[in-house]
């Protein structure tokens, strides 16, 4: 399942900071604007993997509306939103379907786990109010 987190670029006197503010720490410079937007992309989803490696609590997303547009030592650029996967491992699970629901699965993939995997996080999102 992806998050959407929210992103403060500012701009000091040589370089840009990009910062997650729902992520103490999280953080990364870049010299042009374009790089800043790339590392964000690039250091999501590394964090997010080494707050669960090291078994912290990953906290939910502030809404984009709800963070505040300041910046901390520089000069406020703007927010950006960055999606990244979370974090986790594949369990094994039983289901129980009706027959006619399975075949019909099968008749649209070969791998079950992935159709239902996606069928999930959609329907999470859809229940939770969290766009994809």
């Amino acid at each position: 399942m992806e998050r959407n987190y929210t992103a403060i670029i500012e701009k000091d006197s040589d370089q840009y900071i990009v910062s997650f503010p729902d992520l103490a720490g999280c953080m990364t410079f870049a010299e042009s604007l374009e790089d800043a937007y790339e590392s964000a992309r690039e250091l999501l989803p590394v964090y997010l993997e080494a707050m669960y490696e090291n078994k912290k609590n990953i906290p939910e997303p502030t809404r984009y509306e709800d963070v505040a547009s300041v910046a901390e030592d520089g000069e406020f650029v703007g927010k950006q939103i960055v999606s990244a996967k979370m974090p986790g491992k594949m369990v094994r699970t039983n289901i129980t379907l009706e027959s006619y629901l399975l075949e019909a699965v099968d008749r649209l993939t070969t791998n079950r786990s992935a159709f239902f995997a996606d069928l999930a996080e959609r329907e999470i999102r859809k229940r939770t109010h969290h766009p994809a």
